[in-house]
């Protein structure tokens, strides 16, 4: 895969680092649907044991919420990917179709509006792809806090909060993380 050249169209002078587009691509396309899985799995035991969780109906919405937003960012990523190729690609694709072949700075233009549309279809995947992971870690919190009869609920307890200063060190991470590549 090339690497992304920077542009300043429409005010927009972001330029994702050398590894970005693989490192997007393994997390939108192996990491999220795993994660959704596994929102969709603790979903399916929060709803089929509703009398060991202390808040069965909100943590099944929000697991439901947090597989629907990872899904969502799946969706996102694929149509953004499709707009990420290199220049060598687009050029080769317009020669090899038409054999008088097509003016170098039309296939610049078209290259530079794909690129465009990649960026700004990424970023969307991104914030929906951190959001399913910030709400994951929310539903997977609000599975361990433990019913009012429950016989472990320190430990469960404990377990939450693990689980919800986790979610917290993840989310100033992301924040940390996205400020550093748009910079």
């Amino acid at each position: 895969m090339a690497r992304r050249r920077p542009t300043q169209q429409n005010g927009d002078d972001y330029a994702p680092k050398l590894g970005y587009g693989a490192a997007s691509k393994e997390a939108h396309f192996v990491a999220a649907p795993l994660l959704t899985a596994a929102a969709l799995s603790l979903a399916g035991v929060v709803a089929g044991a509703d009398d060991e969780f202390r808040w069965p109906g909100a943590t099944l919405v929000l697991l439901v919420i947090t597989a629907m937003t990872l899904i969502f960012s799946m969706q996102l990523a694929y149509k953004a990917r499709l707009h990420l190729f290199s220049f060598e690609e687009l050029k080769s694709h317009y020669h090899g179709a038409r054999p008088d072949g097509v003016p170098e700075e039309r296939v610049h233009q078209e290259y530079q509006a794909a690129d465009t549309r990649w960026r700004k279809g990424q970023r969307r995947a991104v914030w929906a792809y951190n959001a399913g992971t910030g709400l994951l870690g929310f539903g997977v919190a609000a599975s361990l806090a433990p019913p009012a009869c429950g016989m472990q609920a320190p430990w469960r307890w404990t377990a939450a909060g693990i689980v919800l200063v986790g979610t917290a060190a993840d989310t100033i991470w992301v924040f940390w993380t996205l400020r550093d590549t748009r910079n």
